[in-house]
């Protein structure tokens, strides 16, 4: 028999606004600041428009770019 896991859904931080990118409120939502890190598939979907905007950096790639 399969064995069943649930995947922790963890929501995208925004720092400039202070904010869950998808519009969720409160402390109880997992959240991170860095986008390898979310599963929530709304704040997956608003990424690209952030980093669009210029106000979204990866702070890995640019870790990694650096070296």
């Amino acid at each position: 028999m399969e064995s069943l896991k649930s995947v922790r859904v963890v929501h995208y931080f925004d720092t400039r606004t202070r904010q869950i990118l998808c519009g969720l409120r409160g402390f109880e939502h997992p959240s991170t600041k860095h986008s390898r890190g979310v599963t929530c598939q709304a704040c997956v979907k608003l990424l690209p428009a952030r980093s669009a905007e210029g106000g979204f950096v990866d702070v890995a790639a640019s870790d990694s770019a650096a070296q």
